[in-house]
């Protein structure tokens, strides 16, 4: 079987053309899966951390304990506290630590928190800018704070020598 030059161009051609559109079609495919993939790590690890913690909640037995009681109380936030107030707590206390340690809150937002049978997540977004050592000590203060709050996620953009940081901080309210 003998091809010709122009039959040989033709068939290069096209099989550009198939490439190409086949390229458009699974780059933008591949991305959209590659960012579901990293919403589900994000549910992934929610529901770890909360699966811990209600474990923990759940193997102690706090009617016959005041001390257990007082301890719990320090850690999460105490039955029907209202979630807007806590959410504004834990802007305050970002904004507040974050303007001691020479950042500038650039914004934040209250998010939607889960809910379920055992605690309820009040989580807050803020987004700092500043150099890196003033956020590590940001980082401290929240991992210092009572009653506990847990950094969700951490996103670092750096912009000539200055860093702008997303944080998504979470406390948790007693149900039961």
């Amino acid at each position: 079987m003998k091809i010709e030059g122009g039959n040989l161009k033709k068939a290069g051609l096209y099989l550009l053309i198939v490439l190409s559109i086949a390229r458009f079609a699974v780059v933008p495919a591949k991305t959209a899966v590659e960012r579901r993939t990293a919403v589900v790590e994000d549910y992934l690890s929610a529901y770890a951390s909360k699966s811990d913690l209600l474990q923990k909640y759940l193997a102690i037995d706090t009617k016959d304990d005041p001390e257990v009681n007082n301890e719990l109380a320090s850690l999460i936030y105490p039955k029907g506290s209202n979630r807007t107030a806590i959410q504004t707590e834990i802007v305050n206390l970002l904004t507040k630590s974050a303007e001691a340690n020479a950042l500038v809150v650039q914004n934040f937002q209250l998010i939607e928190g889960t809910e379920d049978s055992v605690l309820i997540e009040a989580s807050v977004m803020v987004r700092v800018q500043g150099l890196l050592k003033p956020t590590y000590k940001l980082f401290k203060a929240i991992a210092d704070a009572r009653p506990v709050l847990r950094i969700k996620s951490v996103e670092i953009n750096v912009m000539d020598k200055t860093y702008t940081t997303r944080i998504v901080v979470s406390g948790y309210i007693r149900k039961v």
